[in-house]
């Protein structure tokens, strides 16, 4: 983590002491940043405690600040980073499990797929 890095997330610290939710007090390990840009960074502060988020935009020097409202709007309405865990109560009911049928059938698939995408998800 570099310098500047450590600066922000003290600096969201000392704005967010603890968790609204459970009141947990925040560290720095609970903020993971999800984009930056040199006058915008983009951060998702989770509770490790409740799981609670809180979205956090730090706009740098002559950042603007409608760019991170815009940012935040569209991180509320659910077009978060996918490699975040999903703590959303709407979110789709879970599949059916993989069976060794799938599995099987999968594999025989595969065993005479020449590779060509296009013509397997083109449109007819």
């Amino acid at each position: 983590m570099d310098t500047s890095e450590k600066q922000i997330k003290r600096i969201v610290l000392r704005r967010m002491e603890r968790c609204g939710v459970c009141h947990r007090d925040f560290e720095p390990d609970d903020i993971h940043v999800i984009s930056r840009k040199p006058d915008l960074w983009m951060m998702v502060v989770e509770c490790d405690e409740c799981h609670a988020r809180n979205f956090v935009a730090a706009v740098l020097n002559d950042g603007d600040p409608d760019e991170a409202q815009l940012a935040l709007r569209r991180l509320s309405e659910g077009s978060i980073d996918p490699a975040l865990p999903s703590t959303r109560t709407d979110a789709p009911a879970p599949r059916e499990r993989v069976s060794a049928n799938d599995v099987l059938d999968m594999h025989e698939f595969l065993g005479s797929f020449d590779g060509d995408f296009a013509r397997l998800f083109g449109r007819p």
